[in-house]
């Protein structure tokens, strides 16, 4: 058992990581607001190299001494960048921009878990429940109400919705890729890898799709590119991990129920953001839907008495 202390600092920094993590939405509309032309693969880029640089540099001497890394393991780190990255990271940057409200892009964004039950039975080997499915459905209808999200359904909400609940599905499908070889590498490696190779798989879209003002062009809004990138990620997802490490995972998927109601906060206070009534009855049926995909599963699983079991073969 972890010793108290421990965990209160786990605790604290799976909180710091939260509250940082509901600013993203927050910061990436402030940086379009400063600079309108900005590239999401660009943002995206700088986002995640800064990351893997910083992750694999923690990890370097568990990397050296523990770890025989070779083309598959690569391999692996590779896909799950593009995926989750590459491609989820980059269209939730670009649902953003055309979604009419930060918190409803970091509301719905939070639906991802859903999308992590859905897939979960055919690559982490977990099985669908009653509870579940029932959990997903409410999601479901939950992330349909934010078509509404300025007060009636517009054609750019219903776009940014459809774009946004595209991003949740890549990174739910790089969580269950992850779940599935963190136990053999770390967290802070395949996160580092996963962040390294889905930023440089960019370099070469940006290199023949953009001139190089891309990046000089975000000199204006450099307090907030730096943010985004080393405060809102690398900071962050250190945090994360850590309070991983000193609590448990549960306590981890927990603490992200946090994110939608802190970010919606933030946005009401920082950009003056209004919330209606359909956008509550949406985070509402989502937060209830992960409650009973997420949560309930997990608690039933504490309360069953322990016994020995036969080894399963994976044959």
């Amino acid at each position: 058992m972890k010793d108290s202390s421990h965990a209160l600092r786990g605790w604290l920094a799976l909180l710091g990581a939260i509250f940082l993590f509901s600013t993203i939405e927050i910061a990436s509309k402030e940086l379009h607001d400063q600079v309108p032309t900005v590239n999401s693969m660009v943002v995206v880029f700088l986002r995640f190299f800064i990351t893997g640089v910083a992750l694999i540099g923690l990890s370097w001497r568990r990397i050296r001494r523990e770890l025989r890394l070779g083309a598959k393991d690569y391999g692996l780190f590779a896909l799950n960048g593009i995926i989750g990255i590459s491609v989820g990271i980059t269209l939730f940057h670009v649902a953003i921009v055309m979604m009419d409200k930060a918190a409803s892009a970091a509301v719905v964004f939070s639906s991802n878990p859903v999308f992590v039950t859905l897939l979960a039975p055919f690559i982490n080997r977990e099985k669908w429940t009653a509870v579940k499915i029932g959990g997903v459905l409410l999601g479901a209808v939950g992330v349909t109400f934010f078509a509404w999200e300025s007060g009636t359904p517009e054609v750019s909400s219903v776009q940014g919705l459809e774009v946004m609940l595209l991003s949740a599905f890549c990174f739910a499908l790089s969580i269950c890729i992850s779940k599935r070889i963190m136990p053999r590498y770390g967290a802070t490696v395949v996160m580092g890898f996963s962040a390294m190779f889905g930023s440089l798989f960019l370099l070469p879209f940006i290199a023949f799709r953009l001139p190089i003002s891309c990046f000089t062009s975000l000199a204006p809004a450099w307090p907030t590119v730096l943010y985004l990138a080393v405060i809102g990620t690398t900071v962050a997802y250190g945090l994360y991990y850590y309070g991983i490490h000193n609590t448990s995972a549960q306590g981890g998927s927990m603490s992200f129920f946090l994110k939608p109601v802190l970010a919606s906060i933030l946005a009401i206070f920082i950009r003056g953001e209004t919330i209606n009534g359909y956008m509550s009855a949406g985070t509402f049926l989502i937060l209830l839907g992960l409650f009973l995909a997420e949560i309930v599963p997990k608690l039933w699983a504490s309360q069953k008495p322990a016994r020995i079991q036969e080894p399963v073969s994976d044959g």
